[in-house]
């Protein structure tokens, strides 16, 4: 299939409802779900950039941008220790000093 045709924007009209459950379902697999099989989609770019479309049309408007604003040291623990995790389980140590990617992982909130 041509790389173009995934370029292209659709139009999708959602619900606040489901603008609500698909928010919820993302922040799930980024920061609750403990299979580290996660990570593959919670630091991805395309979930990542849903998440700011749906934050963006949300009914709590200014509360989210404000609430995510703020850095969440739990999530931040909670990402740090899948990645760890994952590391151990594919036979490598985890160095969070290298990790340019934890902005990704952590994100909608600011990285430490």
């Amino acid at each position: 299939m041509d790389d173009d045709a995934y370029k292209e924007n659709k139009n999708v009209t959602l619900s606040q409802a489901e603008v609500n459950a698909l928010k919820k379902a993302i922040l799930y697999l980024k920061f609750e779900c403990e299979e580290t099989g996660s990570l593959l989609y919670a630091g991805s770019p395309l979930i990542n950039s849903v998440l700011v479309k749906i934050i963006e049309v949300d009914d709590l408007g200014k509360f989210s941008k404000n609430f995510y604003s703020k850095r969440n040291v739990t999530n931040e623990k909670i990402i740090q220790g899948k990645k760890i995790k994952h590391a151990l389980e594919n036979g490598k140590e985890y160095d969070p000093l290298h990790d340019d990617s934890f902005q990704d992982y952590i994100f909608p909130f600011p990285a430490p």
